[in-house]
């Protein structure tokens, strides 16, 4: 069996169909400028004391969508320590990720001049390393020496066994709490637990009727608030198995996942109805912030909001609790996973945008406020300067997410295939049936098997 993947030219055309994804501290006092392993740049600096005539540094252009002030503390502090690089950072779209890619595909396709770039998903990574856009690193890290696995704590994808790229922000997904809901309830903030004890808490924190009902928890409409079981194992967690051959509706956890949602809104009558967070085109962060909802599972990018934002200030306490398992003991698994850094296989400058890589994706990731997957990180300082940034930084409760933090593994990311958006937008269809009464559960993983199927069938 072979999968169908992207060519060259088609990449550009199918980047409409790319699913985009939706905050740093200070060196922790072990400096990769330290060693050569822990710092690239370091081992392959001009000497200072050459006699040569000081060259003109070479220029890397950076590609994102991130606002300037994001990377350009990084970007500095690259600089001075690799005064031989220059760094152009170029946000294509801001804060629109789906628009950046299209336009470096475009880009690409025509030749312009780049070097390294950040992507937002599994599967706009797998489709732009198939076609042969980007750069492959195994080489580049074996030259630096180092073991990807004794660098990075999370994981990326490989694409026919071949690395292309290198962790960016990082973060598991997790339950985002009102805490002050919760100590009115006399309930703890969970340091570990079950979906059955979350839907336990969800009864308990719901109150009221009418308009001003506050429903326990809140799930949104993206495909992963049907898939709320499945993030808690250690594998296997999509709707494709990871080996990104097989359809994975025969996973128990599949039917339980749908099975929890329904009866937490249709039974308990504790989460926000389906029916009405589609039709009234609910915001998750409105639910939440407005005080709607006192739980919502939700994923690193919150972090930084529970703080306020100029269009949503805090006005309660948020804390943080790691993604239920599914029995009693289990280790703590969870959705989630790093943006891909990557360079561009047309890189004229692919020493330096290594360089610029592993720096980025290690001690650079400090001067961003975002998440380090970098095993040398140090979590309080990083949750410490992210807070810290906030407008209102008394608002989040740091013990909870540092907890959160430590305790959550991530899984191995799977082999996502390039028809991965169909198959999503399939799976949502037939939940909607199940969700809005039209179909029993059995009818709906029936469903699910058979119309996702085809659209593998069709793909091979």
């Amino acid at each position: 069996m072979t999968r169908k993947w992207l060519s060259a030219a088609a990449a550009a055309a199918l980047a409409t169909g790319v699913l985009a994804g939706c905050g740093g501290n200070e060196n922790n006092g072990a400096s990769p400028s330290e060693s050569a392993k822990a710092s690239p740049s370091a081992a392959s600096s001009p000497s200072a004391s050459s006699s040569e005539p000081a060259k003109e540094p070479v220029k890397i252009k950076f590609l994102g969508w991130e606002k300037p002030s994001v990377f350009q503390p990084a970007i500095d502090d690259f600089q001075q320590k690799n005064p031989d690089i220059k760094v152009e950072y170029v946000p294509l779209v801001e804060n629109d990720s789906v628009e950046s890619m299209k336009r470096m595909d475009v880009m690409y396709a025509s030749g312009e001049a780049f070097d390294v770039f950040t992507l937002s998903s599994a599967t706009a990574f797998a489709q732009r390393a198939v076609s042969g856009m980007l750069e492959p690193l195994d080489d580049y890290l074996a030259k630096e020496g180092v073991s990807y696995e004794d660098e990075y704590k999370a994981e990326q994808q490989k694409i026919d066994g071949k690395r292309y790229s290198l962790p960016g922000k990082f973060g598991p997904w997790f339950i985002l709490l009102n805490k002050d809901k919760l100590d009115a309830a006399n309930l703890a903030v969970p340091t570990s637990w079950t979906w059955d004890e979350f839907r336990d808490y969800a009864k308990k924190l719901t109150e009221g009727e009418g308009p001003s009902k506050v429903y326990g928890a809140h799930f949104h409409e993206w495909k992963d608030y049907f898939l709320l079981n499945m993030y808690s194992q250690p594998k296997d967690q999509g709707i494709m198995k990871d080996d990104g051959l097989t359809l994975n509706a025969d996973n128990p956890f599949m039917k339980k996942s749908l099975e929890l949602r329904y009866e937490m809104e249709y039974t308990d009558k504790s989460a926000t109805p389906y029916q009405d967070v589609i039709t009234q085109k609910i915001p998750y962060r409105d639910q939440f912030f407005q005080q709607k909802a006192a739980m919502m599972p939700t994923g690193p990018w919150m972090v930084a909001e529970a703080g306020g934002t100029d269009k949503i200030p805090a006005t309660f306490v948020s804390a943080f609790a790691p993604w239920p398992t599914n029995a009693p003991g289990d280790e703590s698994y969870s959705f989630g996973g790093a943006d891909p850094l990557v360079m561009s296989s047309n890189s004229k400058h692919k020493e330096e945008a290594y360089r610029f890589l592993r720096y980025l994706s290690t001690e650079g990731i400090a001067f961003t406020k975002q998440f380090s997957a970098w095993k040398k990180s140090d979590i309080s300082k990083e949750v410490d300067q992210i807070v810290a940034a906030t407008p209102s930084p008394d608002k989040i409760d740091k013990a909870s997410l540092i907890n959160v933090l430590n305790v959550t593994k991530l899984p191995t990311p799977p082999i996502t295939v390039s028809y991965a958006g169909d198959l999503e937008k399939a799976y949502i269809a037939e939940a909607d049936k199940y969700m809005l009464g039209q179909a029993d559960i059995d009818s709906t993983i029936a469903g699910v098997q058979a119309s996702l199927q085809k659209i593998i069938d069709a793909n091979k």
